[in-house]
């Protein structure tokens, strides 16, 4: 009987530091920075059972227009069939940010891999197209409630991607895939919103991430900061804090680059995060980031531009079971900050934050 209670209590003991170690490991990946290649651009989750994959695109335009689309594949287990979507959000046309989201059966998708085109439907103008770092385009042409919007950006002097090792970080036994396909190129094109065309300039910044598991699982929350200065300088964060993360451990990394000399640094941490309050919730204003190589740096929101949430588009019954199925709700926020570190001119750029509410 001794020997049955030992045993039960050593299993017991063996199992909780199993779950312990499993769910604790959050780790960035090893080796060194290397240039993503044209085909990494393809989806690399849709044979799971559960996956979230996006390609966020980020431009930065004449008169301050802003236009974010990202195009995404995800597949939610039992709650729903696998879908395909895009979302778009436009800021600073005619004084009002519009937002679009659109998605389709994964059946439908078409990844033309000898023409480079990521189409979500045959017969739609929703897709983005191109070889990289030789060229890309982005086209978006669709109406919803009573709003008709027509994107045609073309994206051109391309710098070669990013991605740190295999590209791949990990939060318990979870890989998180991501990658810099653009760290900073020239667009241009037209955007135009209910016959209202704008012609177009700037410049434009995409990631791609990617996991066999839902978002709102994993993370609670995500913050991205793009700097654009010109080819040669820009500056570039992107990190996710994990669930439940001990001493806010966090993975990501910050690529920079001075006169076009571009460093790595890894995120180890989130060491103080201010909140307050923007469009009703409670999100980071200053966050202070402890980088591998005893860095530091400081993310600070100054401008909020917009909210966004997919799950708003759903009726009050539908979005709490979507809510209650998924773990929670992923909500995007948007506008100007600042990235600050000791004896370094301040980076003015553009945040990007989420929280899994």
């Amino acid at each position: 009987m001794m020997l049955l209670l030992h045993r039960i209590l050593l299993a017991g003991f063996f199992f909780l530091l199993c779950f312990t170690i499993g769910f604790s490991q959050i780790s960035n990946p090893e080796g060194s920075l290397q240039h993503s290649s044209s085909d990494d651009i393809w989806a690399k989750t849709l044979e799971g059972s559960h996956y979230n994959e996006f390609w966020n695109y980020q431009f930065y335009l004449n008169d301050d227009l802003n236009v974010h689309i990202t195009f995404s594949v995800a597949n939610f287990g039992s709650l729903k069939s696998p879908v395909s979507g895009v979302q778009v959000s436009i800021d600073g046309m005619d004084n009002t940010i519009y937002q679009l989201s659109r998605e389709y059966s994964i059946n439908h998708l078409v990844q033309d891999k000898e023409n480079y085109m990521f189409r979500l439907r045959q017969e739609r103008d929703v897709w983005f197209e191109g070889k990289l770092p030789n060229e890309q385009r982005v086209r978006i042409h669709t109406s919803k409630d009573g709003v008709h919007y027509d994107i045609d950006l073309k994206i051109f002097n391309i710098l070669k991607g990013y991605k740190w090792g295999d590209g791949k970080f990990q939060i318990g036994s979870e890989e998180v895939g991501i990658i810099t396909h653009i760290p900073y190129a020239e667009a241009g094109g037209y955007v135009e919103v209910n016959g209202n065309r704008k012609q177009v300039t700037g410049s434009v910044y995409m990631d791609h991430t990617y996991q066999h598991q839902t978002t709102t699982r994993l993370v609670d929350s995500g913050f991205r900061f793009v700097h654009h200065q010109d080819f040669k300088n820009w500056d570039l964060l992107y990190l996710l804090l994990p669930d439940d993360s001990n001493d806010k451990k966090a993975i990501g990394y910050r690529l920079h680059s001075v006169n076009g000399d571009v460093t790595l640094h890894g995120v180890e941490n989130i060491e103080r995060m201010t909140k307050s309050s923007v469009f009703g919730e409670n999100v980071a204003r200053i966050l202070d980031i402890n980088l591998n190589g005893s860095e530091s740096i400081r993310i600070t929101r100054m401008e909020d531009s917009e909210k966004f949430s997919v799950l708003s588009e759903l009726n009050r019954f539908a979005r709490r079971a979507a809510r209650t199925f998924l773990g929670g709700e992923i909500i995007h926020f948007r506008g100007e900050g600042v990235l600050t570190e000791t004896g370094q001119r301040p980076n003015q750029g553009y945040y990007n934050f989420f929280i899994v509410n």
